[in-house]
């Protein structure tokens, strides 16, 4: 699965997802948006099984019709998957570490 996300800043156009919105990101094999926001900005993380991030531009464009000024691009650059297997693994570690006396703080 691809994802990618755009950051729109606080003086950068509204993300509008309507009808034409919708249709244009799904032929583009984006099948789930979420539209995230705090005081400094909007992102919208895309994501899809069919999805190109390399057309993430033509995505930003159906999505910001008024223009893509103050729109940054953030890809993908790995993408890894947690079972309950490797959580255990990871606090084992932890476990271990503290024992030794390594600050876990950050890990």
């Amino acid at each position: 699965m691809a994802i990618a996300m755009l950051i729109a800043g606080p003086d950068a156009a509204e993300p509008m997802v309507g009808p034409d919105a919708a249709e244009r990101l799904a032929e583009l094999g984006i099948s789930r948006i979420a539209v995230l926001s705090d005081p400094l900005g909007i992102a919208v993380v895309l994501e899809g099984w069919a999805f190109d991030p390399t057309r993430i531009e033509e995505a930003a464009l159906a999505i910001f019709r008024d223009g893509m000024a103050g729109i940054r691009f953030l890809r993908e650059v790995e993408l890894v998957t947690l079972t309950g297997s490797s959580v255990a693994a990871a606090e084992s570690q932890r476990a271990l570490r503290r024992r030794e006396g390594v600050d876990v703080g950050r890990m």
